[in-house]
């Protein structure tokens, strides 16, 4: 199946299309992803005192959705997509600290420099970008590369976000692993908290 949509496809078609690249980009993305780099960010996530993940437009939305997945599991987690308060958090960083900048082309202005400055602050710094030869890898200390598979209407970093959430849900699993006690109580804990918002089913 090709990767085009015409004006006048089919909606069953267009999301046959949809469909096969993202699973396409998702086999992509894993292919390619270095288990020892994840083991390595994941055992620096567990130890660390603050972990800070940012970026900006789509790629603010995926810190967004990691950040709270760590949260939830009781990891010292601060996620941004405003580069003022990414900036200002990645300054108050230090050793043992976790940074992690989200960036499709690894060439964003605002996610290059909250490295540079958690770098700088002694952090461990980390790039997930679709390019390991970027601005963005060459400045981190450790890099995961993701996949970006286009399709017409979802073009650069809005075809890359479902990867580069595969990466870092990969992160997350790694952390649960390591933090299988403490996340089991945190999910019981959150579950029972949450509980009183949910309807009952029919």
């Amino acid at each position: 199946m090709g990767h085009e949509i015409g004006p006048t496809d089919p909606l069953d078609a267009a999301i046959g299309v949809m469909a096969a690249a993202d699973s396409r980009l998702i086999q992509e993305t894993a292919a390619q992803l270095d288990a020892g780099t994840v083991t390595t960010v994941a055992e620096a996530v567990v130890a660390a005192r603050r972990v800070l993940i940012f970026g900006v437009s789509t790629s603010g939305a995926v810190a967004g959705m990691a950040g709270g997945r760590l949260r939830r599991i009781r990891i010292p987690c601060w996620s941004h997509a405003d580069a003022h308060e990414a900036l200002a958090d990645a300054a108050l960083l230090g050793e043992g600290d976790v940074a992690i900048g989200i960036s499709h082309q690894g060439r964003t202005r605002e996610v290059l420099e909250s490295l540079a400055e958690a770098g700088d602050r002694g952090a461990l710094t980390v790039a997930v970008t679709s390019f390991a030869r970027s601005p963005l890898a060459e400045l981190a200390d450790l890099v995961l590369t993701t996949a970006s598979r286009e399709t017409t209407f979802r073009l650069g970093g809005l075809a890359a976000v479902h990867s580069q959430l595969f990466v870092l849900d990969a992160v997350y699993v790694a952390v649960a692993q390591r933090t299988y006690e403490q996340t089991n109580e945190a999910f019981e804990r959150t579950i029972r908290a949450l509980e009183s918002h949910r309807v009952e089913r029919n």
